[in-house]
């Protein structure tokens, strides 16, 4: 099997089947500013990406039922919740690229600002700055800014969800088995919604790898754990979990390899800044394995450069080369080597071939992005 043509061949037809997914509920929709909306919120799905969600929910049904267009309409349902959950991320973590192109939340700031038609001409003369209240105009633009850019894109996040849900209810299966998707659905929006809790709060109190994992267990792996059982589901298979320890170390190896491409990966192909999680004081494992290994003097330099959002590209590239010489990227490395052998080890044999090659080819793919 050819792994990188199957997956371009299936990108397409969920990119298409997105596509008309969405022109179905535009020519719903009456209200041009609903409309436009939806454009931006159909926009951000198109937006890069490699649909490995959908693509997975896919082979997982073939590797027991022959394909057909029920799976691919159920499959877009994971791109559209994983566009919703990343609105959100974005807005949360305050980012403002993603796959090279303006966030959610940076796109409705610039609508905000150029509707106010607010005049920062004065904020030029620095005498303006010095003057009492000088800044206040300022302050609050930058709040209501903020306040609606931000509620946008929980909204946007929202519908999102909602039409995941009708991607899963419009896939043609049979009610019982559609109604049993719906439940496993819902519950996998719970635990994501959890996962987030828990990344936020770590960033608060830091942690260890074990805590890490549980995170990106919540977070990442259930974007790749719910999308396999559905799939399994879908294909009337009688152990939907047949695949939630191959789904368990993909995912983790996915987002070791993830946080080592943020800050080892070049921005003109990851889409996003390579100094973002350093300045954001992310607890990525490479950034606690880091905490761990370097000595005291070490310690010192990481921890003033962490979460300086002003940090400079000469602490970036010293952090770098203490992350290098502890021993943490060589750890990460040698960490998800570990797990990707593992998710190969686990999957379900009584699969047919084309779906079991593809998966063990998926795990190869996993720790060679550099996007």
């Amino acid at each position: 099997m050819d792994f990188v043509k199957v997956t371009a061949e299936l990108k397409k037809e969920v990119e298409d089947e997105i596509k008309k997914f969405f022109e179905v509920e535009l020519k719903s929709i009456d209200n041009d500013t609903l409309c436009d909306f939806y454009k931006d919120i159909r926009h951000h799905t198109l937006l890069g990406g490699k649909r490995l969600r959908p693509i997975m929910c896919i082979m997982a049904y073939c590797g027991y039922s022959e394909y057909n267009h029920g799976i691919l309409r159920a499959s877009i349902a994971f791109e559209l919740l994983h566009s919703s959950s990343l609105i959100l991320d974005d807005a949360m973590d305050e980012d403002v690229i993603r796959h090279g192109e303006k966030t959610f939340n940076a796109i409705y700031a610039d609508k905000f600002l150029k509707s106010t038609r607010f005049d920062i001409t004065p904020y030029y003369d620095g005498g303006n700055w010095i003057k009492k209240d000088g800044l206040s105009q300022l302050f609050l633009m930058q709040r209501a800014i903020s306040r609606y850019s931000y509620a946008l894109s929980v909204l946007g996040s929202n519908i999102l969800y909602a039409l995941s849900g009708k991607a899963i209810r419009s896939s043609g299966f049979d009610v019982a088995i559609i109604s049993k998707a719906m439940i496993m659905h819902r519950e996998m929006y719970k635990i994501l919604n959890e996962g987030q809790l828990l990344d936020i709060l770590m960033e608060q109190k830091g942690g260890n790898e074990d805590k890490y994992f549980e995170m990106i267990d919540h977070k990442t792996g259930i974007l790749f754990k719910y999308p396999l059982r559905i799939g399994l589901l879908f294909s009337e298979k009688a152990d939907v979990y047949s695949l939630d320890n191959y789904s368990l170390n993909l995912s983790r190896a996915f987002q070791v390899h993830d946080d080592i491409l943020g800050v080892f990966g070049e921005e003109g192909t990851t889409g996003k800044p390579v100094d973002s999680d350093i300045k954001e004081g992310k607890n990525t494992l490479l950034v606690i394995k880091t905490l761990e290994c370097v000595d005291e003097t070490q310690l010192k330099k990481v921890k003033a450069i962490l979460g300086n959002r002003n940090a400079s590209s000469e602490d970036i590239a010293e952090i770098k080369g203490i992350m290098r010489s502890c021993g943490s990227l060589d750890y990460c490395i040698e960490k998800e080597s570990q797990l990707i052998k593992a998710a190969k080890e686990s999957i379900d044999q009584s699969m047919k071939e084309e779906s079991k090659i593809f998966l063990t080819e998926l795990c190869d793919f996993i720790i060679k992005r550099k996007y």
